[in-house]
Formats: structure tokens, sequence, C-alpha cells
């Protein structure tokens, strides 16, 4: 790595795929979907040379709109209030406390005496996946993982006048959010101290390209579940079946679905070949 990639927040891109068949050539990308560098640079050279861009799903104000509203609408049997023990509420609401400090609204609230809001009491009621995702996003913002990577890939192909497809409906992956037990949110929340490790490790393995090593411990992420893989890896591989057979594309699912999805085209008869460069 030279002086300035080693300053950059920009990297290239090893996730990917080659996948052929009869002369048909794709390429399948394992996306992280929010990370501490970006791609852009790799996503605008295969996208560039891509008929179609696929990707899981529609990411328009909209339909963000809708996913916060659903998530919204917890119960009594579907929140994690009462569900926590102090400790880990403790460390929850700490980093948001860690962020408002940073800043100078935080620092005038130190010298007068004054806490910032408690997280945990504003996301308690939401649903568990709504409430786990919001306090994900305050230790994303604590570590300055500001990349959005799908949404980047929507960006470029709409830049470059590419023809998008989205690979499912927001109700869809609504319905697959509320599939995630409760007690793998929980068990993640509970190691709440341990995330900077698990942060490292993905991204260090992310960046190699080594997938095997990422999902050895990727499993503990709450959706690394029935619902969100296991369920919808046939759904997505089927869907996107029919422009991998007329090839020219480039599909964007998250790097949790590559294993299965592989698997599924190798079965097909395709060659499937990381594309390390």
């Amino acid at each position: 790595m030279n002086l300035f990639s080693f300053f950059s927040k920009e990297r290239e891109l090893k996730m990917v795929w080659e996948i052929q068949k009869g002369g048909k050539k794709s390429f399948l990308a394992g996306s992280a979907h929010f990370f501490p560098f970006g791609f852009k640079k790799s996503l605008t050279r295969y996208i560039a040379d891509a008929g179609a861009v696929l990707l899981e799903g529609p990411l328009d104000q909209g339909n963000m709109d809708r996913v916060v509203e659903q998530g919204a609408k917890g119960d009594g049997n579907h929140s994690l209030d009462g569900v926590l023990d102090v400790r880990t509420i403790n460390e929850i609401n700490k980093l948001e406390y860690t962020i408002h400090t940073q800043s100078y609204f935080g620092t005038y609230m130190m010298i007068f005496g004054q806490s910032p809001d408690k997280l945990y009491n504003r996301i308690k009621d939401k649903r568990p996946w709504m409430a786990f995702f919001e306090i994900w996003s305050y230790y994303r913002e604590k570590n300055g993982w500001e990349y959005t990577m799908d949404r980047d890939a929507l960006n470029i192909a709409k830049e470059l006048g590419k023809d998008v497809h989205f690979l499912e409906k927001i109700e869809e992956q609504i319905d697959a959010l509320n599939g995630i037990p409760l007690e793998r949110i929980v068990n993640f929340l509970k190691k709440v101290e341990r995330w900077d490790g698990y942060a490292r490790r993905y991204v260090k393995y992310y960046l190699k390209g080594d997938m095997e090593r990422l999902i050895s411990f990727a499993t503990e992420f709450p959706t690394y579940c029935e619902s969100i893989i296991d369920k919808r890896d046939p759904i997505l591989y089927e869907r996107m079946k029919p422009y991998l057979g007329r090839g020219n594309t480039i599909v964007f699912v998250g790097i949790t679905h590559i294993q299965g999805i592989r698997k599924m085209l190798i079965e097909d008869g395709y060659s499937v070949q990381q594309n390390l460069l």
C-alpha cells in the first residue's frame, strides 16, 4: 500500500466474484452495507462495464420511512423493554454519551451538569430489530462508519444511466427483519464491550477479501439467522437468474449471502471465481 492509499479512505473492493456460464459473464459483489472505507473507484469500474445493476432492495426515502414506521410499532411482546440487564443498558447509553461529549453541544451539557437523553429509553419500546439498528448506528457513527456501499452503487449506476433493478420489495425485507429472533439481538447487545474487536476483524477480513474468516465470526451478528439468510438466499438467487442468464450484470447482495448463492450458482453449472485484484 502506497502512502496515498494509507491516508485515503478509498479502498479496492475485493469481495467480488466473476461468474460465467455459456459464455455469459457477470459479477457478484458481497456488499458491506456500512463501512469505514469507501469503494467508489472499484464500484464505478464494475458498474461502468455492466448493462444491468441489481440491488437487494429499494433505498429511496419513501421506502426507508416505511421501515422506520414499522420498526417503531413495538409492544410488550416485541420490544427490548425488560429484557436487558442494567450493565448492558449502561453500555448502550455510553455509545450516545461518547458522541455527544465530542461535540460542542456535549461540552455545553457537561459544563452545566446536564446529561444527554438516554438512548435506551428512546428505543426500548420499538421492535427489537429497529432498537438494535439504532444502537448499532450510534456505534458506527462513533467509529466513523460513514460509507454506505449499496447507496453508493445505486448513485453511480444512476449517474451512468444503467438499468437498475431491485431483488426484493420493502415489505419482504421488513417481514424478514421481524423474523430475527429476540435472543440473538439480546445476546449480541450483551457483548457490546466486545464490539470493537468484532468490528476490527470484520474490516480486516472484508478488505482482504477473506470471506471464510469473516463469516466464521459474523455468525454472532443478529441478522445471521434463518429469516435473513437461509430463507432469502434462494429467493434472491431465483430473481437474479434471468439477468445472469443474459450476462453483463453486476449483483450486489450482503456479504453473508455470498456463500449460499455461490453454492447455488455452482450447482447450476456456473464457474465462480473471486476477482482479487
